[in-house]
């Protein structure tokens, strides 16, 4: 399948009413088909994974649905740690980082190493994805050094003028309250920082459960 024939798939799926409330709550795409994530996957099925559609469809860049697709599409036996950071420098928005987190990058291998190199960035969507990957990868995740490494940069985060770092780190946080191996690990990080309000701190912990 190529790129034209994918497109055309787009416009007969395209949905003008999803589209016009997406660019009315500020979805910053040059074109927009609307198109759902059922939809998505639907056109996912039908399209062989290679690292080359993959390649066209994120270098489709002023499409919504074509930097959607290319992380569904990217056969993950052959996205090395190059071709995920290279990514990760291009993405453009946090639908974007959401769906190359949930597809390909947790999917990887390597993941929990792109974690502890992508929090030290300081680019606002790398530290995003940052913190959307370490989410994603908390229910298998038992390395409590990382673990602790991850809440500690999240906790220091709340403090950052970027609101989306800052939402997506506390997510992290609140998740990882909610499990047992990462609920400890997180709980002690709370109560020895001195980076976090009082409140806020008190906040969090109400998610942590002992007996979960």
């Amino acid at each position: 399948m190529q790129l034209k024939d994918i497109k055309r798939l787009y416009r007969l799926y395209m949905n003008g009413i999803v589209s016009q409330s997406m660019r009315l709550k500020g979805a910053e795409y040059r074109v927009n088909f609307g198109l759902t994530l059922p939809l998505l996957r639907r056109i996912a099925e039908q399209i062989p994974p290679t690292v080359d559609i993959a390649e066209q469809l994120w270098h489709d860049t002023g499409v919504r649905e074509s930097m959607l697709l290319a992380p569904m599409v990217y056969p993950i036996e052959q996205c090395t740690s190059v071709d995920a950071r290279r990514w990760v420098e291009e993405v453009p928005n946090v639908e974007v980082a959401d769906f190359c987190c949930k597809y390909l990058f947790a999917r990887l291998p390597y993941a929990s190493d792109l974690v502890v190199d992508w929090v030290a960035s300081s680019q606002e969507m790398v530290v995003y994805t940052a913190f959307r990957l370490a989410y994603a990868l908390l229910p298998q995740m038992a390395n409590e050094d990382w673990i602790a490494s991850v809440a500690q940069t999240a906790i220091a985060a709340q403090s950052d003028d970027r609101s989306v770092v800052v939402s997506a780190a506390r997510r992290f946080l609140s998740e990882a309250l909610l499990m047992p191996v990462s609920g400890k690990v997180v709980v002690e990080c709370l109560r020895k920082t001195d980076k976090i309000d009082e409140v806020l701190r008190q906040n969090l912990l109400a998610f942590y459960d002992e007996e979960a």
